[in-house]
């Protein structure tokens, strides 16, 4: 049942009620005369008196009656303007999904919106780009190029390396039995666990870079980071022991948070002294 069947049926609901309201008055009216008891002379006023303020009561009905009805009329109108703006921002989120999706299927795209997805949140913080990080920068020592760079308030480095393991997954989310399903399960899992030796032996822990001593690997989807946090025990404890740390979007915007904090407090300090 959608919203509009619902708003439909509850302004039934008062109009119906209404006019029960009135009998109910009308009723309560005719209890304060003693309609069973023959009617006389004497009491020809009293039901004079009577059917007026029913008549009264009727009208003051009729009016609240088509008080309401102008106003769902307009509620109704609005209700479909608004019905429309949806389908209007539905069908726009549909090209925008169908779009996502055509990037998605290419691997070499799916690499450009990971990294766009990562600097977005970095600019977020309020990190500047070539003053508190670079980007596919070769170290000085090594050939190897981070994804992304990250400079601590003592010239520190933490290398970012984003991947964005996702073939096996929609694989599995679309196999339609459980073998199916557990192969492919098996599949992502081998190929997450080759995106966390890749980021363990690209020398992005480094002593003579002056870099931390773990690397981030940085997923940039949050559905296929909890999938992997919830599903992939083994794959999880491989990179905590290669000193590989997983981060999704929430939890690398916590680290990012964390880094920046450290700068102004550095700043300050500095300042102080």
């Amino acid at each position: 049942m959608n919203i509009e069947t619902i708003i439909l049926i509850i302004l039934g609901l008062i109009v119906i009620i209404i006019p029960f309201i009135f009998l109910k008055r009308m009723k309560a009216l005719f209890e304060q005369f003693n309609l069973k008891q023959e009617i006389t002379e004497s009491k020809k006023d009293y039901i004079k008196e009577l059917t007026d303020q029913i008549r009264r009561e009727l009208e003051k009905s009729q009016k609240q009656i088509e008080l309401f009805e102008k106003d769902r009329i307009g509620e109704f109108s609005s209700l479909k303007t608004i019905i429309e703006e949806h389908k209007t921002l539905t069908n726009e989120l549909k090209e925008s999904t169908d779009g996502l999706k055509n990037i998605l299927s290419n691997n070499q795209m799916r690499g450009k919106y990971g990294e766009e997805v990562a600097e977005e949140l970095l600019k977020s913080i309020g990190f500047v780009k070539g003053e508190n990080y670079v980007v596919n920068t070769a170290q000085e020592t090594r050939s190897t190029r981070p994804d992304f760079t990250i400079f601590l308030p003592d010239k520190t480095k933490i290398n970012i390396d984003v991947k964005f393991p996702l073939s096996a997954l929609l694989k599995y989310e679309n196999a339609t039995d459980s073998q199916e399903k557990q192969k492919y399960l098996s599949e992502f899992e081998r190929d997450v666990k080759d995106k966390i030796r890749q980021a363990s032996t690209r020398d992005y822990i480094n002593p003579e870079e002056k870099t931390v001593d773990f690397v981030i690997l940085f997923i940039p989807n949050e559905m296929i980071f909890s999938f992997i946090y919830d599903k992939l025990h083994n794959a999880w404890q491989e990179a905590m022991s290669k000193k590989v740390i997983l981060a999704g979007p929430f939890s690398f915007t916590a680290i990012l948070r964390m880094i920046f904090q450290s700068y102004k407090n550095f700043v300050y300090e500095e300042n102080l002294y």
